[in-house]
């Protein structure tokens, strides 16, 4: 029997498909993890990565958009939760979970990672520990990366939502207790992104918490799912 519920999932940036393989099977029968690739990595890397998170979740939105045959929600982890937002804009989820990401009205109080230059970026990349250190020692691999990962940060750092823009679905926003690249302010602010409910929840960690609290972390997801599709058949029902 088929999943009831589909759960797209956008990854980070410079991320793929990858992170959420461990997830395949794990959040219940009753939700299918999809992980969504993006262009300019994995079996797209032949395609450019896209500069602007809106020719990105348009595009996305259209690719996605047979998929969309059944009820469904949107996970995304720091970019990929800014990604969920703006293709949520566009279509019709049961709710976003929104991870490690300031709210979409907000523009970046960082450093402009994008703009460093090569060696300075590869640095910081180790420190956000995003990307395996085993990538980042291999000068080849990462010459042939760069340009995607440099585009993902332009993306993601340059992308402020348009004004009155919101969601009319409920958001839940996780993010790690240790988090050094969003604060609870940030987090906060996602209230005012949705027409409808809004929670948040913390977990042990940093900004890559996913990686260390598996088992409790997956409990929220699916948690969240359900709760989605329960509050939109109690409304729609």
């Amino acid at each position: 029997m088929a999943a009831a519920i589909r759960l797209f999932c956008f990854p980070h940036a410079g991320g793929g498909t990858a992170a959420y393989w461990p997830w395949a099977g794990t959040l219940g029968s009753e939700i299918e993890v999809v992980p969504v690739p993006l262009p300019g990595r994995e079996a797209r890397i032949a395609e450019p990565a896209h500069r602007r998170m809106d020719s990105l979740a348009e595009q996305i939105t259209r690719e996605l958009a047979p998929s969309f045959d059944r009820p469904y929600a949107f996970f995304g982890h720091s970019m990929g939760a800014a990604l969920a937002w703006e293709i949520g804009r566009r279509s019709a989820p049961l709710g976003v979970i929104a991870s490690a990401r300031r709210a979409p009205q907000l523009p970046t109080r960082r450093r402009l990672m994008s703009e460093l230059p090569d060696e300075q970026f590869i640095a910081e990349l180790g420190r956000l520990e995003g990307t395996p250190a085993e990538v980042l020692e291999n000068p080849e691999l990462v010459e042939l990366l760069l340009p995607t990962l440099r585009a993902d940060f332009a993306l993601s750092e340059g992308f402020v939502a348009p004004t009155g823009q919101k969601l009319h679905c409920p958001v839940v926003v996780m993010a790690g207790e240790d988090d050094s690249e969003v604060d609870h302010e940030e987090l906060s602010a996602w209230r005012a992104a949705t027409t409808r409910s809004f929670r948040h929840r913390l977990f042990p960690g940093g900004h890559f918490y996913l990686s260390g609290g598996a088992p409790e972390v997956r409990r929220e997801v699916r948690a969240s799912v359900l709760e989605f599709a329960e509050h939109a058949n109690l409304t729609h029902g």
